[in-house]
């Protein structure tokens, strides 16, 4: 499955995703989506990085390898500040609004399809 591939299960969840499809959108991130209002997620392909530079607030951020199977996830990253994988075999990043992986219970070993269900369903969304 490409990273690409990964990025497009949302759909079943009924969730907005925004792929981050070139170097402008991958290093803007979600810095300027304050209230989360265009999207419910932002999947950055190819990345083991995330940033959070200038962002108002937190955020989680999930790591995924390439057979689309959650690694790592990271909780209310604080804003300036740089989150570097520590699985070798992450090979996307997730980013969600702080406190949504957590409440929807996203783990280490989920498949991507079933992180974005959960979080689709969460209650906070």
């Amino acid at each position: 499955m490409s990273a690409t591939d990964q990025c497009h299960p949302a759909a079943a969840a009924r969730l907005r995703v925004k792929l981050a499809q070139n170097y402008a959108e991958r290093l803007r991130g979600v810095g300027r989506c304050v209230t989360w209002r265009d999207f419910d997620a932002l999947c950055l392909p190819r990345c083991r990085a995330v940033h959070t530079f200038a962002l108002a607030r937190a955020i989680d951020v999930v790591f995924v390898a390439a057979d689309a199977t959650v690694v790592e996830v990271r909780h209310r990253v604080s804003p300036w500040r740089v989150v570097i994988a520590r699985s070798p075999v992450a090979v996307d990043a997730w980013e969600f609004p702080a406190g949504r992986c957590e409440t929807s219970g996203v783990g280490a070993g989920l498949s991507v399809e079933a992180m974005l269900i959960r979080i689709g369903r969460s209650p906070d969304r």
